[in-house]
């Protein structure tokens, strides 16, 4: 009956040739921690900043808009002689209470304006909204910098700003600013609250007042002119084709129209943070397969006396196979483990953006399975780097290895 492979003396033997090699054996296990510490290190940052752009752009913007088609000329517009005001609303709320696919949505009056400070005066937009409505799109209360949120616009004549357009205005909270609309008329409006999505294109033009304020003094009472959804399944926007098709005199715009350029920039980012991560653990699974097989053709005359005395091919592949595990999994798990620390580091250091990503660290994202795949792919490379010399190794016949010495 022929002995198991799997059986103390071979493991005893194993271990011997791993601790005669100190040297080839460590830096085949720097080589496994290297190339995991860095395959981690590069898919939390990489990961992490796509992360919080999306956090920063589609979590504070809606899934999906409809919006009024534009009646008259571009100078009317610019005159505030039309809005582009949503017809059959009734029917638009309806279809999305019913729909499966729609989280919430909030009804909008966006009307151009000229904001004016004591020391400044800038044209932009307002978006007039509904709070209840608008706190059910967005989390606003954890991007506030200073002042309140949603629940300061039950008051009338008060505004919320985004923390770049206010710096511009050199304003902060409970100060109080001069809105200009297009049909001449004008409103003193305190400052609520300052908030902050991360992003300067976002924070440089986002405000909120109360929609009821707006409707007031541009004369359009329950007029509405975009309807913002966010959907529980982002990526599913078939609610859009439903959309177009039954509302023609509306305007409907999905999450990667209006973020085409960032939707392109995670999905380079993505590919990129990939495969430069796995040619990393291959360059270094590569290095440690050039160092099992100097170790196993160094071990030729061993290997001849084994296989004189009686030990199988299987038995020589596992001696040099326990040999390779040992080396993963040690290296492995300090590769994990510096891996976590460096991401640590970097998460903790200030990073200066001016202004253009309102971030004060370095995004990084601890996501466990990254460490799994990190652990399991250095093992499973180690393993295989060992497995083939070791398997080319034990087919040599004993005589032929013991002539060419």
């Amino acid at each position: 009956m022929p002995k198991p492979i799997f059986n103390q003396t071979n493991f005893f033997i194993a271990l011997q040739y791993l601790f005669a090699r100190k040297k080839q054996s460590f830096l085949a296990t720097v080589g496994v921690m290297l190339g995991v510490t860095t395959f981690i290190v590069m898919i939390n940052f990489m990961t992490g900043v796509n992360d919080f752009l999306d956090d920063a752009v589609f979590k504070g913007s809606p899934d999906v808009i409809i919006s009024g088609k534009q009646e008259g000329s571009s100078k009317q517009q610019s005159l505030g002689g039309n809005l582009n005001t949503l017809k059959n609303i009734d029917q638009i709320n309806t279809l999305l209470s019913d729909h499966d696919n729609v989280r919430s949505f909030a009804h909008q009056i966006i009307s151009p304006a000229i904001l004016i400070s004591t020391t400044n005066q800038l044209p932009g937009g307002i978006n007039g909204v509904f709070p209840l409505q608008e706190h059910q799109m967005v989390d606003l209360n954890r991007r506030l910098i200073e002042g309140r949120g949603f629940e300061s616009l039950s008051e009338e004549n008060t505004i919320l700003l985004g923390v770049s357009l206010a710096k511009r205005l050199q304003i902060s909270a409970n100060d109080t600013l001069k809105m200009i609309l297009p049909n001449g008329k004008s409103e003193q409006l305190l400052v609520a609250g300052i908030f902050s999505f991360g992003i300067t294109t976002i924070d440089n033009v986002r405000t909120y007042m109360p929609a009821t304020t707006l409707q007031r003094l541009l004369g359009k009472e329950n007029s509405i002119t975009h309807i913002h959804i966010k959907l529980k399944d982002r990526d599913n926007v078939a609610i859009k084709k439903t959309l177009i098709q039954k509302f023609e005199g509306s305007t409907v715009e999905d999450w990667k129209d209006s973020n085409k350029t960032i939707v392109i920039g995670n999905k380079v980012r993505d590919i990129l943070t990939w495969s430069v991560s796995f040619a990393l653990l291959l360059v270094a699974g590569f290095g440690i397969y050039n160092i099992m097989n100097m170790t196993v053709f160094q071990k030729r005359k061993d290997i001849a006396v084994l296989k004189t005395v009686g030990y199988s091919s299987n038995d020589i592949i596992f001696i040099f196979l326990i040999q390779s595990i040992i080396i993963g999994v040690f290296g492995a798990l300090l590769g994990a483990g510096f891996g976590y620390i460096i991401s640590y580091v970097i998460s903790t250091t200030p990073l200066d953006t001016s202004d253009f990503i309102i971030v004060d660290t370095y995004p990084i994202n601890f996501n466990l399975g990254y460490y799994i795949l990190g652990l399991a792919f250095g093992v499973v490379t180690t393993i295989l780097a060992g497995y083939f010399p070791s398997k080319k190794a034990s087919q040599v016949d004993p005589v032929t290895i013991i002539r060419g010495l």
